[in-house]
């Protein structure tokens, strides 16, 4: 497996560690991939920190891991984490989807439930076999229903979605399954930063605008969330359900209450799930290695 990251680094802060043509400049951002054993992944690091000291500032926004396996470390997998590609809105509370938010974590907003059917935009899902709403509700196409189904499959709920009272051609997929995530899963706002959270902020942006930003949780004390974004491998518990079925939820979360947004769990599948999203040529999918522990 070889590992890529990518970090947008603030063009004002580039000088500091790129040499005049390296990086891609997109914007106020310039973009670079590199290993975490080249010299600037350290480099990064230190700068990071100095300019947060310094100056109150960032000197990257935004950073990205990218694993490659060769089909022999896929094939050989017996547990792998299924990643979807694409994210679309509007979500679906915004378009009339019930939530009971009294049953969430009133700390992070993990676990709220939904009690009505999914609604949504018309026109708006993507042209793909499995996408998700920014809210985490995940939608999968007609093929991939019935591919799961006929190859007799285990551990998937599907359920109508609809658009006022028309039933689109797609559905709203659920596990039927849940593992536990080890604690050598880790989560956090980058590769430098492992923060449980982020203090309230108050700011004045160019044109005089004043923004309170709210105290999110990132890391939730009752074991809900684990951490605002997936930084490692997936490292799930043995039981004995991995060997009996072939879609599964994690039961610990990652990602933060923001408006929209809710955390969400892991998605996990067999070898049987990858083949048949191979062979039946579904699109969306992404797959990482997971690790049983």
């Amino acid at each position: 497996m070889k590992e890529i990251v990518e970090f947008r680094i603030v063009n004002e802060y580039a000088h500091l560690l790129l040499k005049s043509g390296e990086g891609k400049k997109t914007g106020s951002n310039t973009t670079i991939y590199i290993t975490k054993d080249d010299p600037k992944f350290e480099k990064i690091r230190i700068l990071n920190s100095q300019i947060k000291e310094k100056n109150n500032d960032f000197f990257f926004l935004y950073s990205n891991i990218k694993r490659y396996y060769t089909k022999k470390e896929l094939d050989a997998a017996t547990l792998l984490q299924m990643k979807i590609k694409v994210t679309f809105e509007p979500a679906g509370e915004e378009c009339g989807t019930l939530y009971d938010q009294t049953a969430a974590c009133k700390i992070c907003g993990a676990n709220r439930k939904q009690i009505s059917t999914l609604m949504l935009k018309k026109g708006s899902i993507p042209k793909k076999d499995i996408v998700t709403t920014i809210a985490g509700e995940v939608v999968i196409s007609e093929k991939f229903a019935t591919a799961f189904k006929q190859r007799k499959l285990k551990g998937a709920i599907f359920k109508p979605v609809v658009s006022g009272t028309e039933t689109l051609g797609y559905f709203q997929l659920f596990a039927s399954s849940s593992l536990e995530l080890s604690d050598n899963t880790t989560a956090g706002v980058n590769l430098f930063d492992l923060s449980e959270g982020s203090e309230s902020l108050e700011l004045t942006i160019p044109g005089g605008y004043h923004i309170r930003l709210e105290k999110e949780v990132y890391k939730c004390p009752k074991g809900h969330t684990i951490g605002l974004n997936l930084l490692s491998e997936a490292f799930v518990l043995n039981d004995p359900s991995i060997t009996e079925m072939d879609f599964f939820a994690s039961n610990q979360m990652i990602g933060v209450k923001r408006g929209l947004l809710r955390p969400g769990p892991l998605y996990l599948c067999s070898p049987n799930f990858r083949k048949m999203v191979e062979e039946e040529k579904l699109s969306g999918f992404e797959f990482e290695i997971a690790h049983i522990q």
